[in-house]
């Protein structure tokens, strides 16, 4: 399959620009993330990059839209609602005048492993991704938005303590990490954090 397609169901509801609250603070990270060359666009046209804010309700989320990779900052109607999901079906129900990233299930899964995950990262960093495999970081090694990559994250944290390990290499998706935290700041700090170890090896 193409990267950057949709691989899952899609139970969509079009509606009109979705008005949520963390919109200036989640649009201001990505807008960091763009800056950094963390979220963009590929030669061959292909977007990279994706967050999401935890709304009000156990399984609804706030995702960025998908393929908006390539622009610089996202109007309110390009970030979509995920109302609910089903890993049996793979299946997401989402609101919005798009549709959602093709990582949704991805990010859904990690909301799941505990109810104080607030926010999701995932950026594309070649440098950053090569250092966490050569340190043998916590990693993924299944296709991007599958259904093996959704099961895989749940194995990672069967034992561990998310907030203690809110960071994964996406060996299966060249370039991708995630990282996630209780807050916006938190799950940001993490990516930073990575950032500066990155450049303390080369």
């Amino acid at each position: 399959m193409i990267d950057g397609v949709i691989k899952y169901h899609v139970s969509h509801t079009q509606i009109p620009t979705l008005e949520f609250t963390t919109f200036p603070d989640l649009e201001a990270l990505r807008c960091r993330l763009f800056a950094l060359g963390l979220i963009g666009e590929t030669p061959d046209g292909i977007g990279y990059g994706n967050l999401s804010f935890r709304n009000k309700g156990e399984r609804s989320f706030t995702i960025t839209a998908t393929q908006t990779g390539k622009q610089p900052k996202l109007k309110p109607n390009e970030y979509i609602r995920i109302t609910d999901y089903n890993f049996d079906t793979f299946t997401v129900f989402s609101e919005g005048e798009f549709k959602p990233s093709s990582e949704a299930l991805s990010h859904a899964m990690i909301y799941d492993i505990h109810p104080d995950i607030q926010a999701v990262i995932h950026v594309h960093s070649a440098a950053l991704w090569q250092m966490m495999i050569t340190n043998n970081a916590l990693a993924t090694t299944a296709e991007y938005g599958t259904a093996e990559m959704v099961s895989e994250i749940a194995a990672l944290y069967q034992s561990r303590n998310p907030f203690a390990h809110n960071a994964f290499v996406m060996k299966g998706h060249e370039d991708g990490i995630i990282t996630f935290g209780r807050n916006i700041k938190d799950a940001e700090q993490r990516l930073y954090y990575l950032i500066q170890e990155t450049l303390h090896q080369i």
